[in-house]
């Protein structure tokens, strides 16, 4: 089968990781796999190398770079003037249109509304099926005042899509606004990203000793985008408010920006740990005893790390939020302690304090949800998300078919 995977940018980001992990896994099925992103400044070559090595990659504004570069201007001053990024819309359109011309994929799977709206644009009478796989990002630009693009784009991607994979209840709030197509009126699974992690090269400097931290020390870690509502201050907070009790723990944060770079200033401390940017964060993630996301983002829907803390054999304190409660679920019970939140806040700072303390002082209960997590993370492999997708695009394929 011959696939093109759409995205908007190929930078750090929970829908980028994951489509970079399934183009590569389909083709090491035998596939044909092309990705295809909106803006080639942003492409993060180190991010595709670690995940995706063998995938091509088609990045709009290569060919053409100080063109795009006056576009970009372009529509940016059309926003700040309150004008819709028309013509630098257009010309990706027209570019994607050439290039699924070009390639004559079998399916088109786009991530994240503008791929979605590009792609359903540009597929417009070629009779090729689209499937949007969901993370979260309808439901996130709903709630913004300043979006109020977002239903009549996002709708219209639905409108000619032929499935719609989702990856939680959540991300289908799109289909309570007015005028939407009915979810029941378009072939739908709930799929589950799959992950498969392996360590890289980096991981003989990943480790405890890199960071002077001893062999007895409890370290608490967390990976994520490093934007503040994902709960990175909530982290530094709890570890201030521990460590004069407890002199063997650690905090270890990884993640890149201007954000991230601040909080550092702010806190300087020998056993609190800013690790920046890693290509491959299971490197990391190996070094934790406990993995954590106090998040309170409102597009929170099915977090990577979660599944990469569960892949190490990490117990896991995060928010429950999203499908973060389902995600640290095994046989046993949770593989972790969750948080509560409202209003896109934690409810209680406290409880991550309280969470943490637990862990330092019941070796037992650390013991037994370590136990946990393995088979907590079985439902993320990747062998399970690839035969679900496989079977999906072969089923939009007789969708189209029907409907042509």
């Amino acid at each position: 089968m011959k696939i093109l995977i759409v995205l908007e940018d190929l930078r750090t980001g929970g829908a980028q990781t994951f489509a970079l992990r399934l183009a590569q896994a389909l083709h090491v099925a035998g596939h044909t796999v092309h990705l295809y992103d909106q803006y080639a400044h942003l492409v993060n070559q180190s991010l595709i190398q670690q995940l995706a090595p063998n995938v091509p990659v088609i990045s709009y504004g290569s060919e053409s770079p100080k063109l795009d570069a006056v576009l970009r201007k372009a529509a940016g001053l059309g926003r700040r003037l309150g004008r819709a990024d028309w013509l630098r819309e257009e010309q990706v359109v027209r570019h994607l249109r050439q290039t699924i011309q070009r390639l004559a994929p079998d399916v088109i799977n786009s991530h994240t509304i503008k791929a979605d709206y590009a792609a359903a644009k540009a597929l417009q009478g070629l009779g090729i099926p689209l499937v949007i796989t969901m993370h979260g990002c309808y439901e996130l630009f709903l709630h913004k005042a300043d979006a109020p693009e977002v239903t009549p784009k996002g709708n219209f991607a639905l409108q000619q899509a032929a499935a719609v994979v989702y990856l939680t209840s959540k991300n289908l709030e799109i289909f309570e606004q007015s005028g939407v197509r009915p979810l029941n009126s378009i072939l739908n699974r709930k799929i589950y990203n799959g992950f498969d992690g392996q360590f890289s090269a980096e991981k003989l400097t990943h480790n405890r000793a890199a960071l002077g931290i001893g062999a007895e020390a409890i370290v608490f870690g967390m990976v994520a985008r490093g934007i503040p509502e994902k709960g990175w201050g909530h982290a530094v907070n709890s570890f201030l408010a521990l460590e004069t009790a407890h002199p063997e723990l650690h905090l270890v944060l990884v993640g890149e920006s201007d954000y991230l770079t601040h909080l550092r200033q702010q806190h300087p401390h020998p056993r609190l740990h800013f690790t920046g940017f890693s290509r491959n964060p299971i490197d990391w993630v190996d070094l934790f005893d406990v993995g954590l996301l106090p998040s309170y983002f409102h597009a929170e829907s099915l977090p990577n790390s979660i599944a990469e803390y569960l892949s190490c054999g990490k117990p896991v304190i995060a928010s429950r939020i999203g499908e973060v409660p389902a995600m640290l679920a095994s046989e046993e019970g949770l593989a972790g302690v969750l948080l509560d939140q409202a209003n896109w806040q934690l409810t209680d700072p406290g409880q991550l304090t309280e969470a943490m303390r637990a862990y330092l002082t019941q070796p037992a209960l650390l013991a037994e949800h370590e136990q946990r997590a393995p088979q907590a993370f079985e439902k993320f492999r990747m062998k399970h998300c690839l035969a679900a997708y496989e079977e999906l695009f072969q089923q939009a394929q007789a969708v189209q078919s029907q409907s042509a």
